[in-house]
């Protein structure tokens, strides 16, 4: 696998690390300020208004988008009628910018690894979903929402895992007030040590990779 994006959480908030410097892209980013519309997300916004060439990119500006409206972490946070700061992004010269469109989750896998467990989301364009937790369901739940995509029709919605730390995996989706697909993961949060997440634009796979408490 080639062309990967990687970031790094923990169970209670999302810390983003890149491998590229964070001033990268900085210097070509202006800002747009945008009255949230219904049906409006946070990557339609971002592609709409900016030049996005590739997943990395789009991770980058997305954490610029977070830092400009604090508190915004996923798309179901965006208030109607309310002014959001979008990160806009210059048009590079013989780079395409990535479009808004319907995509679909197409496959859900689970492995279980030494000291860590995978779920492999494989979709058929390319998406980096928000990631954030819900610490008061029972049982705490890691939420993964692809705005803009849909499972297909044949997509199983409900995995039995046979891990300590992820215990089941669900697949659900809302058409309104915007597209999104989420996947859910039912976890041990007391055996949880970190959280990766990585994307593999040539395969259009999203991984999220939960690591043992005990392990370095």
């Amino acid at each position: 696998m080639k062309r990967s994006t990687r970031f790094t959480c923990l169970l209670c908030c999302i810390l983003v690390a890149f491998c590229t410097p964070a001033s990268l892209f900085a210097s070509e980013q202006s800002v747009r300020v945008h009255r949230v519309a219904e049906g409006d997300s946070i990557r339609q916004l971002l592609l709409q208004y900016g030049c996005i060439t590739s997943m990395g990119e789009y991770a980058e500006i997305r954490d610029a988008f977070s830092k400009s409206n604090p508190g915004i972490f996923h798309s179901a946070l965006l208030t109607m009628g309310a002014d959001v700061s979008v990160p806009v992004s210059a048009k590079k010269s013989g780079k395409s910018c990535l479009v808004f469109e319907e995509q679909r989750i197409v496959r859900v896998e689970f492995e279980v690894l030494t000291s860590a467990e995978r779920v492999l989301v494989y979709l058929d364009g390319p998406v980096l979903p928000d990631v954030f937790t819900l610490k008061t369901a029972v049982p705490v739940r890691v939420v993964c929402d692809f705005d803009g995509a849909l499972p297909q029709s044949d997509l199983p919605r409900d995995i039995s895992c046979d891990g300590r730390m992820v215990h089941r995996i669900r697949v659900g989706h809302e058409d309104k007030p915007y597209k999104r697909a989420r996947v859910v993961l039912d976890v041990e949060e007391s055996l949880i040590g970190r959280i990766e997440q990585e994307f593999f634009e040539q395969e259009s796979l999203f991984t999220i990779t939960i690591f043992d408490a005990s392990s370095p």
